[in-house]
Order: structure tokens, then C-alpha cells, then sequence
């Protein structure tokens, strides 16, 4: 279960960032609070939200105990491609502009890097495409 004084620190990056510029919210703070706190939780962020909620819409998902990303993903190389800018965090539209490929062949490359590395969510993609840097 996520601690509570962790989600308010999340909260209270989240609402900083939109306070400042309204604009999106840099992947590093997210991943770094993640990282400092050993979430054992995915947190997927939608950002298209915003244009209706007038913020992102932040979805935590629990995660087995004993889920940890792995320290090296098993996946081709335009799948390594896809992750790399998941890591950069880039949305799947802007993967897909960035490659000059569908969105749903982002979907596709990122279904496929889930399931093949039997991770629960981007940000783990993200985790696991930046321990193997």
C-alpha cells in the first residue's frame, strides 16, 4: 500500500508543476520520487486529462509484492527504441510522430515490452530501460 505522506509528496510535485507553467510534468520528478521511495506501485499520469479536469489524471496501480522491474529488458530493437523515449517520457503520440510510426504501433511495441518482460506498467519500462544504461 502507497504510504500516505508519499502520495501527498506526489500531490504536492504534481500541483507545483502545474502551478509554475501549466504545462506538462517532468517525467525525472516523477521517476525520482519513485526511485527515492521504492514505490511498489505503477503510477500512470494521463496528461490529456488536463484539457478537460484542468490537470493530469493520476491512476496508481498496486503491484505484486514481489514485482521488481527488471535490470534488463528482453525486447527487439524497435521495441528498444519505443522504450527509450517512454524513458524520455514522451507520450505514445509523440513516440509515434518521433519514429514516424502509428500510435498503434506504439501500443503495439509497448503491449509487447510489457508482456514479454512481464512488467506491470510505462513506468516500469521506463525503470528497467535506464538501469540497463
Amino acid at each position: 500500500m502507497l504510504e500516505r505522506d508519499t502520495l501527498n509528496r506526489l500531490r504536492k510535485i504534481l500541483e507545483s508543476v502545474r502551478d509554475k507553467n501549466g504545462g506538462p510534468i517532468p517525467f525525472e520528478q516523477v521517476m525520482a520520487l519513485s526511485a527515492e521511495e521504492r514505490l511498489r506501485v505503477g503510477v500512470t499520469i494521463d496528461f490529456q486529462a488536463s484539457d478537460v479536469l484542468g490537470a493530469p489524471l493520476v491512476f496508481l496501480h498496486n503491484a505484486p509484492a514481489d514485482t521488481e522491474p527488471a535490470s534488463a529488458l528482453e525486447i527487439s530493437p524497435a521495441e528498444l527504441r519505443v522504450a527509450a523515449l517512454i524513458a524520455a517520457g514522451l507520450s505514445n503520440k509523440e513516440i509515434a510522430r518521433r519514429l514516424g510510426i502509428s500510435v498503434g504501433t506504439v501500443k503495439d511495441h509497448v503491449h509487447h515490452i510489457l508482456q514479454k518482460n512481464d512488467l506491470p506498467n510505462r513506468a516500469s519500462i521506463a525503470v528497467s530501460f535506464r538501469r540497463s544504461q
